[in-house]
């Protein structure tokens, strides 16, 4: 058993600048929907190839926005059943029904086919998921309006475009296991003038030009926020770059292993989570930890979860290659600030106890 330091499955890159950016937004008493937030609008909106960013307070108040500007009231929306709560919770706090369907076997995320063949006439809108960084291809979905749930894919591209790029509006996270942090925050893309406009009436209070338009919550990012935001944009291409490395020597060194796989060519993820499939993944996180090396269970089947159980409906016949991801896979330690070493030991502790 290794004595040194844990190895984490994951860690924030926040650093002296960061800390610096905070104190001097801290110095003007200006802390809320600034200067520094209409900067890191405009930057993030030019990264991710779009015309407009709305920031908000988190990945999941994006998504919840972002279905009330389509004006998504009961109804359906097609979802992916493998995935984080939070795009059943958004369609549900719209009194709509999720339309859960499984995914492909090789990207573990949702598929064209699959979405289409769990469509009905109910269907207000879909979301696309772009599970653990890699891009999705089911989001040409013809006749609906569809979100991308980008929340994991900031640095990733499809056919050499901004993953972010895609879907009517797309929706980011800046949770600390992201790739960009803001602490806790979120953003939603779009091209539509109109449809940014109503992101922002709805993300404060309902206001407008000084008057209140309609009742709504308050959704807001944080200059504080912001700032550590423009910082670590500043850095998002060397995040990127290392964490494509990283897994580059885990898919070299580990390659009897099943990793994620891109849907097709021109997909390239940036692995936000390096997820793979063992026997006994509960057993072989649990040794790891046990060596210092904070592995992880991987994700959620959306069918299976309390808060959704019983208030969906199944747009596929099973979903079995979704259980089987859930039920097999583990998360191995993956961020910018590991070092080759710290590899060595992650992929020495999988090869001991994971035979």
């Amino acid at each position: 058993m290794y004595a040194a330091r844990v190895i984490r499955l994951a860690r924030p890159w926040i650093g002296a600048e960061e800390q610096d950016a905070v104190r001097r937004v801290l110095e003007t008493g200006m802390l809320v929907m600034g200067a520094r937030v209409r900067e890191f609008e405009d930057r993030l909106a030019e990264r991710c190839e779009r015309r407009f960013a709305v920031a908000v307070s988190s990945g999941t108040n994006a998504l919840e926005l972002a279905l009330e500007a389509l004006e998504v009231e009961g109804g359906e929306v097609l979802c992916p059943v493998l995935s984080w709560p939070s795009p059943a919770h958004a369609i549900l706090r719209r009194r709509a029904t999720p339309v859960l369907y499984d995914v492909d076997e090789r990207s573990w995320n949702g598929s064209a086919d699959g979405a289409q063949a769990a469509r009905s006439s109910e269907v207000k809108a879909a979301i696309a998921i772009d599970q653990f960084g890699m891009p999705a291809a089911d989001e040409a979905l013809l006749g609906v309006p569809v979100i991308v749930d980008a929340a994991c894919s900031l640095g990733a591209t499809v056919d050499g475009r901004a993953a972010a790029a895609r879907g009517l509006i797309a929706c980011l996270s800046f949770h600390p296991r992201k790739l960009l942090t803001t602490g806790e925050g979120g953003a939603c893309l779009t091209d539509d003038e109109g449809l940014a406009e109503r992101i922002r009436v709805l993300r404060d209070h309902g206001r407008s030009g000084g008057g209140f338009l309609e009742p709504a919550g308050n959704h807001r990012m944080t200059e504080m926020a912001a700032a550590i935001g423009l910082v670590q944009l500043g850095r998002l291409d060397t995040i990127v770059e290392r964490r494509r490395a990283l897994a580059a020597r885990y898919r070299a060194e580990l390659a009897d292993v099943t990793f994620q796989r891109p849907a097709r060519d021109g997909v390239v993820g940036n692995w936000q989570t390096c997820g793979v499939l063992v026997d006994d993944p509960d057993a072989v996180v649990a040794a790891m930890r046990a060596d210092g090396v904070e592995a992880g269970r991987l994700s959620f089947a959306m069918n299976r979860i309390g808060s959704v159980r019983g208030r969906f409906r199944a747009g596929s016949a099973g979903f079995r290659i979704a259980e089987q991801i859930v039920d097999r896979g583990m998360a191995l330690p993956l961020h910018p600030l590991m070092s080759d070493a710290d590899q060595t030991r992650v992929i020495e502790a999988f090869r001991e106890h994971a035979r």
